[in-house]
C-alpha cells in the first residue's frame, strides 16, 4: 500500500464501529441464546434481532440491552451485553 492508503487504513479502523451481541439468559444460567446483534457508534448502537425482524436504534449499547429485556423480562429472562472481537473482559450486565 501507499502512503495515503495506509493513512486511510488507519483512519477506517480508529472509527469503525464495534461488535456486540445482546445474550438471553433463560433460568439461573440454565440455558441462553443470542437475540440480536449490534454496532456500537460513537453517539449511538444500531441492533438488529437474530430473526430478523426488530431493529433498533439506541443512544447505546447498553440502553440498547435494557429495551430488549422490557420484552424478556415478562417471560422471566434476562439480558446481558457482551462485547465481541477487542472487546473488554468483562460484560454489562441487567
Amino acid at each position: 500500500m501507499n502512503e495515503f492508503a495506509d493513512v486511510m487504513h488507519l483512519i477506517a479502523e480508529e472509527q469503525a464501529p464495534r461488535l456486540f451481541a445482546i445474550v438471553e439468559e433463560h433460568g439461573e444460567q440454565e440455558d441462553g441464546r443470542v437475540a440480536g446483534y449490534g454496532l456500537a457508534y460513537s453517539d449511538h448502537a444500531d441492533v438488529n434481532s437474530v430473526e430478523g425482524d426488530f431493529h433498533l436504534v439506541s443512544q447505546s449499547p447498553e440502553r440498547a440491552r435494557q429495551i430488549f429485556e422490557l420484552s424478556a423480562r415478562s417471560r422471566g429472562v434476562r439480558t446481558h451485553l457482551v462485547w465481541l472481537a477487542g472487546a473488554p473482559e468483562h460484560t454489562e450486565e441487567g
